[in-house]
């Protein structure tokens, strides 16, 4: 038996135009599921992002990661495999959340995290047995789950090698869509599956995927301790409390920590309250950013904007914030109703979706706003975030930040790395900015 395994981009620009650097990645899911088929099952990986999909190569199946913004992509590639008699199974995020749409697309549809099902839809597939549906409702076990990363082969995914130490968060944002995955629950990869791997990559700079790394703070600190030897440098996601835990940050910066992504979301008490991110209304953020640049630790800062309360002068706000402290890079995001979460089914009650489907409404590209927000019409709200991401990597800005010898440019490797990186974040802000969903051409 022979799979082939999929990763789609979520669309691509007429002529030609190169596809966002920071959005390729490595794809660990695909590498997790490659271990886990057996050894005398045939495999091909097609990066949708990177090269050509070969539709007519040999296989018995085809295997389709799908998220909401790939979604689209994802049925143009399944309706040309299907045009050849090719069976397909889709799994991730979007065949969980919305899995009677991909239904519609799919022979075999995994709702939940496949690991727990794989073997089950493999033995059905070599029996000619497939079901329509596979659903996996209890968490993983993490223990042994290690990547099979050959079947990557020589792609280029960049400088950062990822690595996954556990998975989910216990906390319940309205708009996001991880918990809703995860049903809100959280587990661990044991400490030593984790060195072994990090100590097995070629890369020395590393970026733990996990949702919230300090959802478990002991733990972090323990991994910490156990990577010392391994001299890699790394970034992370956590939340903002975190930052005043002097000790965790001491063992973080230790252990190679660089950088980490947190997300402040919003500067308004009652937008945090709003969204359910009550942990960003109890920090003390300007000691946490404090503490944070004290140890070295750069800082990478996403906000959200569309809430009720957000006006033009929120925008402003929110610059001089992230000028002023200094970030490595920031995100002005505009609010993004995920099929699944608290926030879509609320904007659906309100009559405020511009389309129930909008992933797959040709009106609407990446980077426009997909329902109506209090103070901004939609095109507003979408030039708004656009016009602030060009201001905050402007040149002012960028030589303003740069004056940080304590986390930004600390050492030639980082400062470095700083301008670098910030002048080409500044230059795909325009690439990004409406990418079709899908190819136009199918």
């Amino acid at each position: 038996m022979h799979l082939t395994f999929i990763l789609p981009a979520v669309g691509r620009k007429p002529g030609g135009a190169t596809y966002p650097k920071t959005w390729i990645m490595e794809p660990l899911s695909i590498a997790v599921l490659s271990r886990l088929t057996p050894p005398d099952w045939g495999r091909t990986f097609f990066d949708d992002r990177l090269g050509e999909i070969d539709f007519d190569a040999e296989t018995d199946a085809v295997c389709i990661s799908v998220e909401c913004y790939t979604a689209k992509r994802s049925y143009q590639i399944a309706a040309e495999y299907h045009r050849r008699g090719r069976p397909v199974i889709m799994g991730g995020f979007q065949a969980s959340l919305a899995p009677e749409e991909v239904a519609l697309h799919a022979d075999a549809v995994i709702d939940g995290q496949a690991e727990n099902v794989w073997a089950e839809v493999l033995s059905d597939l070599k029996a000619g047995t497939l079901k329509k549906r596979y659903f996996s409702d209890q968490p993983v076990d993490l223990a042994g789950r290690f990547p099979d990363r050959s079947i990557f082969g020589d792609r280029d995914y960049g400088i950062l090698s990822l690595v996954e130490t556990s998975r989910g968060c216990r906390f319940h944002c309205e708009f996001c869509s991880i918990t809703k995955f995860f049903r809100q629950t959280y587990r661990a990869r044991p400490i030593g599956d984790v060195v072994e791997e990090m100590r097995g990559l070629k890369k020395k700079n590393l970026f733990f995927v996990d949702d919230n790394l300090a959802m478990d703070v002991p733990r972090l600190k323990a991994l910490c301790r156990a990577i010392m030897p391994l001299k890699k440098r790394w970034i992370a996601q956590l939340s903002i409390h975190t930052a005043q835990d002097r000790e965790l940050l001491a063992l973080m910066r230790d252990s190679g920590c660089v950088g980490v992504l947190i997300g402040f979301e919003s500067l308004q008490k009652t937008t945090l309250r709003q969204m359910g991110k009550s942990v960003n209304e109890e920090a003390d953020m300007v000691r946490s950013i404090r503490n944070l640049r004290e140890f070295g630790i750069s800082i990478y800062a996403t906000f959200v904007f569309g809430y009720d309360d957000d006006t033009p002068e929120t925008f402003e706000k929110t610059l001089r914030f992230a000028i002023e402290n200094k970030f490595f890079f920031a995100a002005f995001n505009h609010l993004v109703p995920f099929p699944g979460t608290s926030l879509f089914d609320r904007l659906k009650q309100e009559g405020r979706l511009l389309d129930e489907h909008w992933w797959q409404d040709d009106r609407f590209k990446f980077g426009d706003v997909v329902f109506r927000p209090a103070h901004f019409t939609p095109e507003e709200l979408a030039s708004y975030c656009q016009a602030y991401r060009r201001k905050f990597y402007s040149l002012s800005s960028i030589l303003r930040r740069g004056l940080d010898p304590r986390a930004n440019c600390r050492g030639l490797f980082k400062t470095v790395l700083f301008y670098l990186s910030n002048f080409s974040q500044g230059l795909e802000v325009g690439r990004r900015r409406g990418l079709p969903f899908g190819d136009p051409e199918k």
